[in-house]
């Protein structure tokens, strides 16, 4: 009997591609930031936990920074990885812009 814990790939990378969508359609760049909670509550179909996780991965990619403020952690986007964040958000950005 093989018991899998924690997510699939596939789930993983729809976080991740999650993350970097609500950030990029948020305009969360460079002086522009939001606490990690927030991230939490906006994509509340997923666990924290995972997200948690996938935001270090981000960090360690160095698609996102941090900023401690008074109030905890803040995230927001590296301006110098843009053109890689569009490259992997491609596929959410299509959909909108055919949705509008």
């Amino acid at each position: 009997m093989v018991i899998t814990l924690g997510l699939k790939e596939n789930e993983k990378t729809e976080i991740r591609k999650a993350i970097l969508f609500f950030l990029y359609r948020n305009h969360y760049w460079q002086k522009r930031h939001t606490p990690i909670s927030n991230i939490c509550n906006k994509l509340s179909n997923h666990p924290c936990k995972y997200i948690n996780k996938e935001l270090k991965k981000l960090y360690k990619d160095k698609l996102i920074r941090f900023k401690k403020t008074n109030h905890g952690t803040d995230v927001f986007m590296n301006i110098h990885k843009k053109t890689e964040i569009e490259e992997e958000i491609k596929d959410k950005l299509e959909q909108l812009n055919r949705w509008q």
